[in-house]
């Protein structure tokens, strides 16, 4: 007899983040499959699937492979992912290989930026083209 209405539950992707609060200071490696929040001091590498945050408080300085990052604080070091978001007055000083890359005003970005098409492991890189902005008169 089969029961009609019933579906298999899906395995739930980790939707909890784990915190760096501002005093900490870390030195080694983090693996994990959910967002990352770094308001403290960390140096190392970090592999997530999920997103990287580093507050405005945070100071982050190594390897960070991550679906995206967001910088609001401090990061030196490399990155590889999809997007990079560097906030207003954060600042990010290294190499990023990313599909996109935004810079907000006031931000700080000293370093190289490979712009990849597709996914991220493809070596389908492109040069990086700046577009300055324009004034409009009302």
């Amino acid at each position: 007899m089969a029961f009609f209405g019933k579906k298999k539950k899906k395995p739930s992707m980790v939707s909890s983040a784990s915190i760096i609060t501002p005093g900490t200071s870390i030195k080694g490696e983090i693996r994990c499959e959910g967002n990352i929040l770094l308001n403290g001091e960390f140096e190392g590498s970090i592999i997530s699937q999920g997103e990287v945050v580093v507050g405005k408080s945070g100071r982050v300085s190594g390897e960070i492979q991550a679906a995206k990052l967001l910088v609001s604080g401090e990061f030196r070091g490399n990155y590889i992912g999809e997007v990079i978001d560097i906030m207003p007055y954060g600042k990010v000083y290294g190499d990023v290989k990313v599909n996109n890359i935004i810079i907000e005003p006031n931000a700080v970005f000293e370093g190289e930026t490979k712009i990849v098409s597709g996914r991220i492991d493809h070596d389908d890189i492109s040069d990086v083209h700046i577009v300055q902005p324009r004034k409009i008169a009302y």
